[in-house]
């Protein structure tokens, strides 16, 4: 099963934990959204696992900065994967949203990311396997891959479970 976790600063002292269990090989574990360092740092305290990062939680995450990813790296021990999204809303990427994403893959994995996070949708809400595809072509052969939420919108989930 999965929860996604997401940590929320609410004041100097006070963080909202919402959480990701993933079950890998029978293991749980915990991996944890965040959008800052110090975020990065209390999910570590907390027991995370693996890392999201992320910007702009408020809008579901988007692509963190290459700045904040280096912080991050510098800061804790546990692997980090980003997400790879240029924007809110849909999950359906022009061409020019797709070069961009590949450009911030490659300074984001020179920087230090160890695994990535991302997903694309058609209009019809179906699996855009091709932009997936190129994505997947673009990762090093030993870094690891999560199709992210996305797939809460796409239309018949079970349908791509196999192609994923």
């Amino acid at each position: 099963f999965a929860f996604d976790f997401i940590v929320h600063k609410l004041s100097c002292t006070h963080y909202i934990l919402y959480g990701i269990c993933s079950v890998v090989r029978s293991i749980m574990f915990l991996e944890v959204c965040v959008d800052s360092v110090e975020s990065a740092i209390l999910s570590c305290l907390g027991g995370a696992k693996r890392l999201e990062l992320c910007s702009s939680l408020e809008l579901g995450g988007l692509t963190p900065s290459v700045g904040l990813l280096s912080e991050v790296k510098k800061n804790v021990s546990i692997p980090v994967f980003c997400m790879l999204r240029p924007r809110s809303g849909d999950f359906c990427y022009s061409s020019h949203e797709i070069a961009s994403l590949k450009i911030d893959m490659k300074l984001l994995y020179d920087t230090g990311a160890d695994g990535f996070v991302f997903g694309a949708l058609k209009d019809d809400y179906t699996l855009d396997y091709n932009t997936c595809k190129i994505f997947i072509q673009c990762i090093e052969r030993n870094i690891e891959w999560t199709f992210h939420r996305a797939f809460d919108f796409v239309q018949h989930p079970t349908s791509i479970h196999d192609t994923l």
